[in-house]
């Protein structure tokens, strides 16, 4: 009895010594694994092939608004219950209203040389003046069309630099596209943060503006980039300076004695005709003026050329109506200068109408589906409070969820 005591007790100090050292670990496991009924673990049921993933799409539309005061002064104290915006006739709920730095995009045109009033230099100084107006912390870049579309200064914040740029390397040219300034501008535009982005388009629209398939397509670009575009024309002020350049030409008959049978006829019935056409006429005729050579100084005699100018005044006429219609339907406005004085003080009345503009925000009730196709909706933005003025773009393109 005594021996198998001792026995129990020498096992039972040997197990407390492996159980110490950690060799227990290793044996216990394979003693259960020996004993214990395989489990087989759950395998997860496969997914009809059918079935596709839910897919959920939100979106955030982004406005940019003008908010003005009676006088037309910058509005500090716009709420999200100051405004009113609908979507297609639906109102829509505002989810903020907030103030981010500009982005500014100089798109200057420097090939109106059929525009006697354009000129290179003139659009240099308003551009420097519009930059070193602008609040710190607004960035600008420029390009110009005059024969081609040229990047003159990338994105930045340093109007010093900005300002260099334009006095070291804007340059004359001939009459660049409208259009393919306008694709430019709108991939630049993506290399900056939405909700505040501006286009300064100095132009007298050229050419270019004719030809209605180009400008919908620079148009349906612009919707894209989401960009407010400002216009300062030189339309009005070419039109005045083709009209002194080359004046309308009068038509003046000039009077002769009668001298047939017909004539002779007609004295009874009208016997002071002659008398009359003379008073009425009291001018020389263009056939006399032109043999003795009394015409008034700069009176252009060139009938093609003359014809021409007529032309160019009706297509500057044209494109200011086109050139207004971009900027309102995108927030803007049109600046048209009645002469080169007023071109400082409308400068800096744009700079301060930029960092005048607010971004608001909305999740639109109709939402975008997936796969659908690229649309126009219409917004307006109506101001709630007496006294507060608010001008914003008209539409946005939807170009549809991704696959």
């Amino acid at each position: 009895m005594l021996r198998r005591i001792t026995h129990c007790c020498l096992l039972a100090c040997l197990l407390a010594l492996l159980y110490a050292d950690g060799e227990i670990s290793d044996i216990a496991p394979r003693a259960s694994a020996q004993t214990a009924t395989p489990v087989v673990s759950p395998q997860p049921t496969p997914l009809p092939q059918q079935q596709e993933r839910i897919k959920i799409y939100t979106e955030e539309v982004i406005l940019p608004v003008v908010a003005t005061d009676s006088s037309g002064r910058f509005d500090p104290t716009l709420e999200l219950n100051d405004l009113l915006v609908l979507e297609d006739g639906e109102a829509q709920t505002i989810r903020s209203v907030r103030r981010i730095p500009a982005s500014v995009l100089l798109l200057l045109d420097t090939g109106g040389f059929r525009n006697p009033a354009m000129k290179t230099n003139t659009t240099r100084d308003l551009s420097v003046r519009l930059v070193s107006q602008l609040r710190a912390g607004d960035q600008v870049a420029a390009f110009q069309f005059g024969g081609k579309v040229e990047l003159i200064q990338t994105w930045t914040s340093d109007q010093s630099v900005a300002i260099h740029s334009l006095k070291t390397k804007l340059s004359s040219g001939r009459n660049g596209r409208f259009q393919n300034a306008l694709a430019a501008a709108s991939v630049q535009l993506t290399n900056v943060p939405p909700g505040n982005r501006h286009i300064v388009l100095v132009t007298d629209g050229g050419e270019s503006l004719l030809d209605k398939e180009d400008l919908a397509a620079g148009m349906k670009q612009l919707y894209t980039a989401q960009a407010t575009v400002h216009v300062i024309s030189y339309t009005l002020l070419g039109r005045k300076a083709i009209s002194i350049l080359h004046p309308k030409i009068p038509v003046i008959p000039f009077a002769v004695r009668r001298k047939n049978e017909l004539d002779t006829a007609v004295a009874p019935i009208f016997p002071n005709a002659d008398k009359k056409l003379a008073e009425d006429l009291k001018h020389k005729s263009i056939l006399r003026i032109i043999l003795e050579g009394s015409y008034p100084a700069g009176l252009n005699l060139d009938f093609p050329i003359w014809r021409h100018s007529r032309d160019q005044l009706k297509t500057l006429k044209q494109n200011e109506l086109l050139l207004g219609w971009v900027a309102e339907e995108t927030g803007g406005d049109i600046i048209l200068p009645a002469s080169e004085d007023e071109l400082s003080t409308l400068t800096d009345d744009l700079a301060r109408e930029i960092d005048s503009q607010y971004v608001v925000t909305y999740r639109p009730k109709s939402g975008v589906a997936p796969k659908s196709e690229a649309d126009i909706r219409r917004v307006e933005v109506v101001s709630r409070r007496v006294g507060l003025y608010v001008r914003s773009r008209r539409s946005y393109v939807v170009t549809g969820a991704p696959e």
